[in-house]
């Protein structure tokens, strides 16, 4: 199989993911980006906000360790979040899964290298989790999710569409929202990393070629 360029790794940290190997400092971050998903999730509830920002810890982990341990964060987030704050948030754990290995594949074009990429690519990942969601929301939940999208679908459902249609129509667009959000705050985040932070992830050359 034909590798990489060395110069085109700079921008592929997906290629690079390797075991955690009992790393404590990496371990110890998926669980801090797990943390991180749950407290974003608890204050979008709290304020009752139309968005979620529950994946600011998937991504972050996604890109700079790799799918598996952003997907991690992911699930064990939805997982807390359904016995403490949100009881339907587990049923979403497909999704959660689905935005760390698209976010791990998409830093192949530069996303969160970026402010451009990231809004770009926020964008499709917003299309993407709320294509994913919607059969969830319209067939398990009937429309009700508890979260983010669910007085748009009720507005569509108002007007006579199918469930899940309406569903699709207020989560997508919602879904974007909140997905460029999210990726902004991760550029944010990975721009003002500490380097001593920075240096425990030596295999994400996103950090080496640090956010513009």
């Amino acid at each position: 199989m034909t590798q990489p360029s060395p110069g085109l790794m700079q921008f592929y940290p997906a290629f690079k993911e390797k075991p955690l190997k009992g790393d404590p400092f990496k371990i110890s971050f998926i669980a801090f980006c797990a943390a991180l998903n749950v407290g974003m999730g608890f204050l979008v509830q709290l304020l009752k906000l139309p968005i979620y920002l529950d994946s600011v810890g998937t991504i972050l982990a996604a890109v700079l360790i790799g799918p598996l341990a952003g997907a991690s964060s992911g699930v064990l987030a939805m997982i807390i979040l359904s016995i403490t704050a949100v009881p339907t948030a587990i049923a979403y754990c497909g999704t959660a899964v689905a935005i760390a290995v698209c976010s791990s594949f998409f830093t192949r074009f530069k996303f969160l290298a970026n402010m451009g990429a990231s809004i770009f690519w926020g964008l499709i990942l917003g299309i993407i989790a709320g294509l994913i969601s919607a059969p969830v929301t319209a067939y398990v939940f009937r429309g009700a999710s508890l979260v983010g999208a669910d007085i748009f679908t009720v507005f569509f459902k108002a007007e006579g569409r199918p469930l899940l249609e309406s569903v699709i129509l207020g989560g997508i667009p919602t879904d974007c929202a909140d997905k460029v959000l999210t990726s902004l705050l991760c550029y944010f985040l990975l721009k003002a990393m500490p380097d001593r932070i920075a240096a425990h992830f030596t295999e994400s050359r996103i950090l080496s070629a640090k956010p513009e």
